[in-house]
């Protein structure tokens, strides 16, 4: 794709003395004074913006913590080690815990999955006993009658 400056289809850079013109007057300065007074200039203005600023700013919530004192800060210091503490202690007993009932149920899956039944020496029956109807013992078990 061919950029066209007008319509008799010369390129942007088909006039050298144009091209030759706008290069010397954008180039870059070549004096190293050129550049360390751009510097300098540059961080006195930011140095005069910046003071009046800094001088104008309110408190913020973080300018509380100046007026702390050394011995305040320690204890406040320490309450909150405290509370982390206690709160990772707490989450390690309750993870102990879990851990405990989970093996637990585990080893008596396993048992009860490996032990077999105790078959030998009794006798299963498909049904239930009828007592007749005035024997006294048919009323200490509502079920059998």
């Amino acid at each position: 794709m061919t950029v066209t400056r007008n319509d008799d289809g010369r390129s942007p850079g088909a006039d050298p003395q144009v091209t030759a013109s706008l290069s010397a007057h954008y180039a870059a300065p070549r004096s190293e004074a050129y550049w360390e007074g751009m510097e300098h200039s540059i961080m006195q203005r930011i140095s005069l913006a910046t003071s009046g600023v800094v001088r104008e700013l309110r408190p913020s919530w973080w300018s509380g913590f100046a007026e702390l004192r050394g011995a305040e800060i320690r204890a406040a210091g320490m309450i909150a080690a405290t509370l982390a503490l206690l709160a990772a202690g707490a989450s390690f007993v309750r993870d102990q815990q879990d851990n405990a009932k989970a093996q637990e149920m585990a080893a008596r899956a396993a048992v009860e999955t490996a032990m077999p039944l105790p078959l030998e020496g009794t006798t299963l029956t498909g049904g239930r006993r009828h007592l007749s109807p005035d024997a006294p013992e048919r009323f200490l078990n509502p079920l059998d009658y």
